[in-house]
């Protein structure tokens, strides 16, 4: 035995523990629906993470956003064009299951409202709704991540929102809403039984 082979041990290892899964961003499509007012989401990310088809685990990271676009009517101002972006407060991770089924950990969102358009731009910022706490389950495959959230809350928001706070309130505010998310990727769920997923998500 050299010098070297207890390092070369080391490293086979290291490199057997951490998988052939690298961190990557996951391109992310969706819908959402707030305040029965549906739009598709931008195409986003979630990342840097990475799957390990051994365990069914995806490793922590964030949901990111480009800004986008959405048209509801404001008390006062008619249908108005809000711009505004989706971002994650905190990174969260996900488990898919032997038989599929996934669910991700509590994911707490801030929707920022850039500013409203109608048809000239009035400026709104600050105007931030949160935490969004989204419960998102769904199932894993070959074919991508697919996971849904059918009844989330926007909370009010107290910022002054350009003075139209109440106005956006009233149009955002409330339990209306729906939230579907798809990771692209193979997310080909582990052999065997290993099941400790609940129908409806993590607890807590």
């Amino acid at each position: 035995m050299t010098t070297r082979t207890p390092i070369l041990a080391i490293a086979a290892l290291l490199a057997l523990s951490c998988g052939s899964a690298h961190a990557a961003l996951f391109p992310v499509t969706g819908a959402i629906t707030v305040n029965g007012n549906f739009g598709d989401l931008p195409a986003g990310t979630f990342g840097n993470s990475s799957y390990d088809p051994a365990t069914g685990q995806l490793s922590s990271g964030s949901f990111v956003f480009p800004q986008s676009s959405v048209t509801v009517p404001v008390t006062g101002l008619g249908n108005v064009t809000v711009i505004y972006q989706l971002s994650q407060n905190a990174p969260s991770s996900a488990q898919v299951a032997s038989d599929g089924v996934a669910a991700m950990t509590p994911v707490a969102m801030t929707l920022s409202v850039l500013r409203i358009d109608r048809p000239l731009p009035i400026a709104t910022e600050p105007c931030h709704f949160s935490p969004i706490n989204l419960e998102l389950d769904g199932t894993g495959a070959a074919s991508g991540l697919d996971l849904e959230d059918r009844a989330f809350t926007v909370p009010q928001t107290t910022d002054p929102c350009g003075g139209f706070a109440s106005q956006i309130n009233a149009a955002l505010v409330g339990n209306s809403n729906s939230i579907t998310v798809h990771l692209a990727g193979d997310f080909t769920p582990p052999a065997g039984d290993t099941d400790k997923i609940f129908v409806d998500g993590f607890d807590g």
